[in-house]
């Protein structure tokens, strides 16, 4: 959107939990998230300036491991013609910030190196666990709250 030559306005966006009965088209497998909204965590993007019916624009949803102050990130999705605006680290950031007001201590996710989940990741803060590289080629990250 552009209003009088200013420039692009950025919409008015909630960060909020996701509830299983309110969410439909949220950007992810629809099995999967129906579970993680039920027994663990789906956080979602919504622009406040379209319709309250309007889908989620991005979903970010983590397994939980409460004994252990654990969460892990299971994935993270933008609505695919609002991608590379920043999105999904809003919604990331955003995310780590009600994990962290309900106690988790510690996130862990998987990426591979120098991908752009790799490149988003480390935009938040998250670090190499291990330092080595697992059999998919993909990367065990930490980061703590």
């Amino acid at each position: 959107m552009v209003t009088g030559g200013r420039g692009p306005v950025t919409p008015l966006l909630l960060a909020r939990r996701a509830v299983a009965a309110a969410e439909r088209d949220v950007p992810l497998d629809a099995v999967e998230v129906a579970d993680l909204m039920r027994h663990h965590r789906v956080f979602v993007l919504s622009d406040l300036t379209l319709p309250e019916a309007a889908a989620p624009i991005a979903a970010a949803a983590f397994r939980l491991h409460g004994a252990a102050g654990t969460v892990r990130l299971a994935g993270i999705a933008v609505d695919v013609r609002l991608r590379r605006r920043g999105l999904a680290g809003r919604l990331l950031t955003s995310s780590l910030t009600l994990l962290r007001a309900e106690g988790f201590e510690r996130v862990q996710a998987r990426a591979v190196p120098g991908g752009a989940a790799a490149s988003l990741l480390a935009s938040v803060g998250f670090a190499s666990d291990h330092g080595t590289a697992r059999a998919d080629g993909r990367t065990d990250l930490v980061l703590l709250l």
